[in-house]
């Protein structure tokens, strides 16, 4: 076996003894896009819930999870995790 082979081979069984398992669950989804909004919403309205619904206006809402623009168009993403979490966030606007 050539030295280069050797050490390719002992590195992948390092990183492997010090990857974590698959079925480790830490509670929190790594690298989510939305977990800290997730989290500041939950702080302001308590554990989410399957079917709750959250109504906020949008100057709430851009004082708990700020936007650079502040539509409320600027939180659809972030509708659209928190439905497929089964949790229904509404916004008010002024402007309809």
């Amino acid at each position: 076996m050539t030295d280069f082979r050797r050490l390719c081979l002992e590195a992948e069984e390092k990183s492997e003894f010090n990857a974590a398992p698959d079925d480790m669950d830490d509670g929190q989804q790594l690298g989510h896009p939305y977990a800290d909004e997730i989290k500041r919403l939950e702080d302001e309205f308590g554990p989410f819930a399957n079917g709750m619904c959250i109504t906020v206006e949008l100057k709430k809402l851009l004082e708990i999870c700020p936007r650079r623009r502040r539509r409320k168009d600027a939180y659809r993403n972030l509708q659209k995790t928190l439905d497929e979490m089964g949790v229904t966030l509404k916004i008010k606007s002024q402007k309809g």
